[in-house]
């Protein structure tokens, strides 16, 4: 104890008597200028060269600091890192008259404590030292102490200031790069075009006028690239004024066709037909919303659509004149199939009908054309009335097909279901005084073909291939359907020796067909040409 105290009794008089140098800024001896001019430049106060020891200093808490030298010489550069333990406010800091009668102790004197964190050279620390001191307190640049001391910040919260700062110049960077990225500065319309086209990141936003944006566009436009100009239409679009863009586009004919495109692949139907009844194209806008109207797969809401269509596009339009007619035909088909489909579907499922049980129906009549139509009433409802809606006759008379097309359809259906007998009757026609006789508008020639792919028996075929006017057609059809009698009674007819000669030589020895063509050529009645 008695060891302690001489020796803190030595360290208060080694203090007192100057041999440790302390420096103290509220000494009577220190003025305030000097003091400001200390807390200002940070002066680092080292011992001498050859006292390489540690130099005490007083913080404004009274708490010491150590310093330790790293140079053999006199302190006289301030550190560059240096920051006060503590932060005095004005109306902490002390006067002149306190500075001057304060009572120096070690555990109450003020003391501007530096702890430098570099090491520092000779020579540079006298060029600073000097140029610190040029400035001294008369110039307008100093700060007081107070300011100084104001402005420092212990070092603990100065780390997090810096980490703080360092963190905010980081955000600033990213910011930076994503302004960079996203291209808020403004380049010309060649570079922002190419820059869609190339894929680079563009900021069509920093045109404003209307002038720019046309000329956006119509610099897309010659690139031909249609990325560039539906990005660049859409922009226009969504920025002015829809009259202005209306008015501008159509001028435009490259860019109406890819925004029209680009309307369709995103659905958006009803700005597809007003921009098309805009652009006068209505016999397009019309057709369209034809195709609207027929895809759904609902008989109800396809008739509906339409009608709605019909009374919208179609009746408004005189150059739609014909167009009109085939859909009122459509729509009255549509109506005609629903209730047939429900009768027949109906039969089929209780069985109450043998023709649905001898030939199943394979598919729906709803959304087939007339002629299949036609051909599906003709096979499962040929005998009825006109008055019928499933009626062929009331078919043909409504939709106004032709006795070639009606024939054709009906003698297919027919032969189909093997009703041979019924046949005959399509080709009577009424004549001059009241009679009938036999015609068929396709040809006979045509009837065999159809009869022969259905598989009609050879007296059938025979019967109607003697209708066939033109000889030559009748022995080539003849011999294609294996009707040899034919063949034998045409070349006697034309008085044909030789041919006839050559054609029995082909024939099977022996059999019916042969016997046939020698009892022709044997016949005295014939005059034969040769």
């Amino acid at each position: 104890m008695a060891a302690f105290r001489k020796e803190s009794h030595d360290e208060d008089d080694d203090y007192w008597s100057g041999k440790k140098k302390k420096i103290n800024i509220f000494d009577d001896d220190v003025s305030v200028e000097q003091a400001d001019q200390m807390a200002k430049t940070r002066v680092l106060l080292k011992e001498q060269n050859d006292f390489d020891e540690e130099t005490d200093t007083i913080n404004w808490d009274g708490s010491s600091t150590a310093v330790t030298s790293t140079t053999k010489q006199s302190p006289t550069k301030p550190a560059p890192d240096v920051t006060p333990k503590q932060t005095l406010s004005p109306t902490q800091s002390p006067s002149m008259s306190n500075l001057r009668t304060q009572t120096h102790t070690r555990s109450q004197s003020v003391t501007y404590g530096i702890k430098p964190t570099i090491s520092v050279q000779p020579a540079s620390v006298s060029s600073t030292y000097s140029k610190s001191t040029e400035r001294l307190p008369n110039s307008s640049s100093n700060l007081s102490l107070q300011e100084v001391v104001s402005s420092s910040a212990p070092k603990g919260q100065s780390s997090n200031d810096r980490a703080k700062m360092a963190e905010e110049i980081r955000f600033l960077q990213r910011s930076l790069e994503r302004a960079k990225e996203s291209g808020t500065t403004k380049l010309s319309v060649s570079d922002t075009v190419r820059c869609i086209i190339t894929g680079e990141p563009f900021n069509l936003e920093a045109y404003r006028s209307r002038e720019e944006k046309l000329e956006l566009l119509d610099k897309a436009i010659k690139t031909n690239d249609g990325n560039a100009i539906i990005t660049i239409v859409l922009f226009v679009q969504r920025t002015i004024k829809p009259s202005i863009f209306n008015m501008e586009i159509k001028k435009r004919p490259v860019a109406v066709n890819h925004y029209i495109n680009y309307l369709k692949y995103h659905y958006d139907f009803e700005a597809v037909v007003d921009l098309l009844g805009f652009l006068g194209r209505s016999e397009e806008a019309a057709m369209f919303k034809y195709k609207q109207a027929i895809s759904t797969s609902d008989p109800a809401v396809k008739i509906k659509n339409l009608k709605t269509c019909h009374r919208a596009h179609f009746l408004s339009e005189q150059g739609l004149a014909h167009n009109t007619s085939m859909l009122e035909e459509h729509i009255s088909l549509l109506e005609r199939q629903r209730p047939i489909e429900d009768a027949d579907a109906k039969d089929e499922q209780e069985g109450k009908v043998m023709i649905f049980k001898t030939y199943p129906r394979k598919s729906s009549i709803i959304n087939m054309s007339v002629i299949t139509t036609l051909y599906y009433c003709c096979f499962y409802h040929a005998g009825l009335s006109e008055n019928s809606l499933a009626s062929p006759a009331a078919i043909r008379r409504d939709y106004k097909l032709t006795d070639k097309q009606f024939m054709w359809i009906a003698l297919s259906a027919r032969s189909r279901l093997k009703q041979w007998n019924g046949i005959e009757e399509l080709f009577m026609t009424k004549g001059w005084f009241g009679g009938t006789k036999t015609k068929a508008v396709i040809g006979f020639d045509r009837v065999c073909e159809v009869l022969h792919n259905t598989s009609a028996p050879l007296d059938i075929l025979s019967k109607y291939l003697r209708m066939v006017d033109n000889a030559e057609k009748r022995i080539t059809l003849a011999k294609k359907f294996k009707c040899h009698d034919i063949v034998v009674d045409t070349y006697v007819a034309m008085k044909d020796r030789a041919e006839l000669i050559d054609y029995a030589k082909k024939l099977i020895a022996h059999s019916r067909e042969a016997y046939y063509a020698q009892d022709a050529l044997k016949s005295t009645t014939v005059k034969w040409k040769n």
